[in-house]
């Protein structure tokens, strides 16, 4: 596991001791951390942080990482620009 300085999500710069902290607060999954650290919510949508938070929360929860679920998917499923919606 990353050590707690370790930077988890690198569009909000979450470390994976926030994402500790998280669970002890009550957090259970990583959409449920969005709310208790913005991990997730930078211009990749968990694309790059998903799966280390996952892998954290697991890890603190004593249980696999499919226990704990991935992030919901949101739309857009892919980052766009402004243009294209507003070209159609």
């Amino acid at each position: 596991m990353p050590a707690d300085d370790v930077i988890a999500c690198r569009c909000q710069e979450v470390t994976a001791g926030e994402l500790r902290r998280s669970f002890a607060l009550g957090c259970l999954g990583p959409s449920q951390g969005k709310a208790f650290t913005r991990c997730g919510i930078g211009p990749c949508q968990g694309r790059l942080c998903g799966l280390t938070a996952t892998e954290v929360i697991a890890h603190e929860r004593g249980v696999s990482p499919a226990e704990v679920g991935h992030y919901r998917i949101c739309s857009p499923i892919k980052p766009i620009t402004l243009e294209e919606p507003a070209a159609r």
